[in-house]
């Protein structure tokens, strides 16, 4: 389904230099941080266990400023969104794999992610993370445009995300010292 999706399409890979259990244990501890003030709330709707994965729903509430322009036509839309992330953890194989998409908002911009997280091929005791996302837009005259700015808001959060995930990792693991 994702790859069928048409509009602007993103790929990013950074390495975590931290082990890759440390990275899946930040990874459920991530929100709040510094860089996250626009996440409101998350919520596990579901978990379970099937052979060595574990599999999980959480919804998550976030902020979502909207630019001038596009405030005017979406007018009394809410400021919050709604994603749902679904995340499947599998410790034998190391990767940690999460899908977010919006389930808000849907009529102005659709915007799937796909995040994995696995062991580093350049050195076991480092974490990549494998970044994809899907953006579009479905509305007439203002797909462009709106792709457009989705697609620079994304790349924008991305290293938001980063810089975030490192912070938990330091709280966690170095006790606040590096960041």
């Amino acid at each position: 389904e994702l790859h069928n999706m048409v509009g602007k399409f993103y790929s990013h890979v950074t390495t975590f230099k931290t082990g890759w259990d440390q990275v899946a244990q930040a990874l459920w501890k991530r929100y709040p941080n510094p860089y996250s003030k626009h996440v409101l709330s998350e919520d596990l709707v579901s978990r379970s266990i099937e052979g060595s994965k574990l599999i999980s729903k959480r919804l998550i509430t976030k902020t979502n400023r909207l630019p001038k322009w596009l405030e005017k036509i979406f007018i009394g839309d809410s400021n919050q969104a709604l994603m749902i992330e679904e995340s499947v953890v599998d410790a034998s194989a190391k990767t940690f794999v999460t899908y977010t998409r919006n389930i808000t908002h849907t009529r102005m911009m659709s915007i799937i992610e796909k995040c994995t997280y696995y062991v580093s091929p350049e050195n076991e005791k480092w974490t990549c993370c494998l970044k994809q996302a899907w953006i579009q837009c479905s509305i007439f005259g203002l797909s462009r445009a709106t792709e457009k700015f989705g697609l620079e808001r994304y790349k924008k959060n991305v290293k938001k995300a980063e810089l975030g995930l490192e912070i938990i990792i330091d709280r966690l693991f170095n006790s606040g010292r590096s960041v």
